[in-house]
């Protein structure tokens, strides 16, 4: 049993664990779950001890919160490690050994069972065409099938008794429970015959199911680890451990113990242990894991480098540390992407109540399969054959991961493409919406905002008046923020925010306003600008100072995704807080037809309803700065990314490549995924309706039971794959654009 004391100490537990206040938020993998069951015995074993107790069936993965100083963590993983549930922290160090570990495992087992099954029918074969040997032969044929069985039962068959063993003594019941007692009766009652030299064995039966069931789970946790790889990768990216330079060299840390201002230092091939400024050389990271960028991206000295990125250059890679820990980025993507994965639409829990009494039922099946056999006159062997299929051809698994196999396909195939899915309900509704609600700037435009001119109009220099607005903007992280950067300013304070109008404080004791011309508290003469430029005004305590003239670039992919969405007959709106002119050019450029400007966060809000009061179903795509009322009523909402804004987004979808391409991918994908829940119902309901009833009447052989039970899951999984060929019908062109700290 492994030694769970060591993620007790708090600088290891940082590596992987989010800390709020007193409670610490965990995301861990669960190798030991198959079924709903087994989920459920895991929440229980939980349940009074840790907040919050989530499983996804689909990722193997449990997500819990609670508070170390009452119940230390090893005791919670010593739980789950003595239930057979198999916790794994998430770590990258020892992810790829183990796997090996457990494949060639797995393959020693369907070796054994392979060899035994060939030699037992070998062995068998004078019952396949009616031969009788000679009594002393066919007896020692008989013990030669015990010595070939046993060990293709009890050592390759292991995991199916140690999981229904652990299981009865948890007093619940998962799939191992009906396939280890149908190995057992099998198995056993072949045995006394033997022993006894009279009767019909079923030795062939019993290795062959293992030999089934062990290349289906195989092939399941094969196709089912794929379904929820990048939830798993991106919490595996957050490595234990870091190398942090000091005074006499490189010393080894828990990740835990690193802190801003630290100087961390990667080697090719590690990940980046924190989000930071990469300093003294050019390298190239590899970000596809966080951005959805396939290719390698070359970093310059003052640039972002993001914790979870891979240095894939050959030099050691040097940084600045900047956030540690849950602050990072890849930490709230991997918690907002576990939030999806935990979050359960309705025919997903439908389905789960059904399958968590499914188990039970196939017990009550099959002891009424052999009463009624033996009601009909069958034979003892012949009842026992229905006990058999019965036992192992129902499959609650397929029906258990019907819809989060989908779902989990869906949500790793657009984290891929640099869509992060927050909100898994999202995917469904995507598919019913009618109309595209767009937002201007941050969203249409690039987010950084270019200061074209400055026009003083009381006296104060332009050099006086573009401090002043840098020290208003400072901190801030709206687009209007991203023209003012990098000026040197004085320190502003008593800072306001007024959403959609405007920013006011104190620099070096005065009170200024920026924002906005008519939500200006001061009379304003607007200078005239060309289409596709913003004015800012500031404003003193009494008059206006001067106007800023901006402009913002349009995302290069925007024209096509706007061609595309209009061929598959969605409504198109633009909704801006922009002057009207600038609106106004910026949608007959488009082909935008309806479009409003200068629009307040509630302008936006009430257009939003009066859609949906009209039947529409609404998707919002806004920056996620001032968008939030917005983003949050919509039917779905994306938004792009903004940083440290990430975790506390409203927005089901965020695109993290900060580009708007992969919305055609999106929408392609929650069409495709309904399909997909729908055939894998259809296809788990079907097969088990089908199967009990051939096999409690005796049609079904127990030995093409075992095959069906174990192909079963092994189709819902790899359906749900198929999502992975999901291409948009047509493309933009993708923006070459990441996330960026602010």
């Amino acid at each position: 049993m492994t030694d769970w004391t060591a993620f007790d100490r708090p600088e290891v537990r940082a590596g992987f664990a989010a800390t709020a206040g007193e409670s610490c938020q965990v995301l861990i993998a669960l190798d030991g779950i198959h079924c709903s069951a087994c989920a459920a015995r895991a929440e229980r074993l939980l349940a009074g001890q840790a907040e919050s107790v989530s499983v996804n069936l689909a990722a193997r993965t449990l997500s819990f919160r609670f508070k170390p100083q009452q119940k230390p963590l090893s005791v919670l993983l010593r739980a789950l490690d003595e239930a057979g549930l198999q916790p794994r922290v998430l770590a990258r160090e020892d992810a790829g050994a183990r796997e090996v570990r457990e494949r060639r495992r797995a393959f020693a087992r369907i070796g054994v069972a392979t060899i035994c099954a060939m030699q037992v029918m070998m062995l068998a074969w004078p019952s396949y065409f009616g031969v009788q040997p000679e009594p002393a032969i066919a007896q020692l044929l008989r013990w030669a099938q015990l010595v070939v069985a046993a060990p293709g039962v009890l050592w390759a068959g292991w995991p199916f008794f140690e999981g229904a063993w652990r299981a009865a003594r948890g007093r619940a019941l998962d799939m191992n429970g009906p396939v280890a007692l149908a190995l057992a009766i099998a198995f056993g009652a072949s045995a006394w015959r033997t022993v006894a030299g009279s009767g019909d064995l079923y030795f062939d039966s019993a290795t062959m199911f293992v030999w089934f069931l062990a290349v289906g789970r195989y092939l399941e946790s094969r196709t089912r680890a794929r379904a929820g790889e990048h939830l798993r990768l991106l919490a595996g990216r957050r490595a234990l451990t870091a190398q942090r330079r000091v005074a006499t060299g490189l010393e080894t840390v828990a990740i835990g113990q690193l802190r801003p201002g630290d100087v961390a230092v990667v080697a090719p091939g590690d990940a980046v242990p924190a989000d930071g400024v990469l300093l003294e050389q050019p390298l190239e990271l590899d970000e596809s894991l966080l951005t959805g960028e396939s290719q390698a991206v070359l970093r310059h000295p003052g640039e972002p480098v993001l914790a979870g990125a891979i240095n894939v250059g050959a030099a050691p890679l040097a940084l600045q540390v900047g956030r540690c820990g849950a602050d990072t980025v890849l930490a709230q993507i991997t918690q907002l992407m576990n939030r999806a994965h935990i979050c359960k639409p309705r025919l997903q829990q439908i389905a789960d109540r059904i399958a968590g009494h499914f188990v039970a039922a196939v017990l009550l099946l099959a002891g009424l399969g052999y009463a009624l056999a033996l009601h009909r006159g069958a034979s003892q062997d012949a009842a026992l054959g229905i006990v058999l299929a019965v036992l192992v051809a129902s499959c609650p698994c397929a029906l258990s991961l019907a819809v989060p196999a989908a779902l989990a396909a869906a949500t790793s195939r657009l984290a891929r493409s640099g869509v992060l899915v927050a909100n898994a309900g999202a995917l469904q509704a995507l598919a019913a919406i009618d109309t595209v609600l767009f937002d201007k700037t941050g969203t249409l435009t690039r987010t950084e905002m270019k200061l074209q001119r400055v026009i003083p109009l009381a006296g104060l220099d332009e050099q006086s008046c573009t401090a002043i607005a840098a020290a208003l903007e400072h901190g801030s992280r709206h687009p209007i923020a991203t023209a003012f950067a990098g000026i040197a300013a004085a320190a502003a304070d008593e800072l306001r925010q007024a959403a959609g109008a405007g920013v006011s404080g104190r620099v070096d004791g005065q009170h200024y306003w920026l924002g906005a011309a008519e939500h200006a508290p001061c009379p304003v003469r607007l200078p005239e600008t060309q289409p596709g430029e913003t004015l800012v005004v500031l404003c003193g305590a009494e008059r206006a100072l001067a106007c800023f003239v901006l402009s913002a670039n349009l995302r290069p992919e925007v024209p096509a995704l706007v061609e595309e969405l209009e061929r598959r007959r969605l409504s198109l709106e633009l909704q801006s807080g922009d002057a009207p002119a600038t609106v106004q050019a910026l949608a007959q450029r488009l082909g935008i037809e309806r479009y409003a400007a200068r629009q307040t966060p509630q302008a936006k809000l009430q257009r939003l309803q009066q859609l949906q009061a009209g039947g529409g179903r609404v998707l919002a795509i806004g920056d996620g700065v001032n968008d939030a009322p917005l983003l949050a009523a919509a039917d779905v909402s994306a938004a792009m990314p903004h940083g440290a804004a990430l975790a506390q987004s409203r927005a089901d979808l965020l695109l993290l490549g900060d580009s708007l391409a992969p919305v055609t991918l999106a929408l392609d994908v929650s069409h495709a995924v309904q399909r997909r829940i729908r055939e894998n119902l259809l296809w788990a309901l079907g097969y088990n309706l089908l199967v009990l009833p051939l096999a409690m009447s005796g049609h079904l052989p127990p030995w093409l039971a075992a095959a069906g039970m174990s192909l079963s899951s092994v189709v819902v999984v790899a359906n749900a794959l198929r999502l992975d060929a999901v291409v948009p019908r047509r493309a933009p062109t993708p923006a070459l654009a990441v996330v960026e700290q602010r």
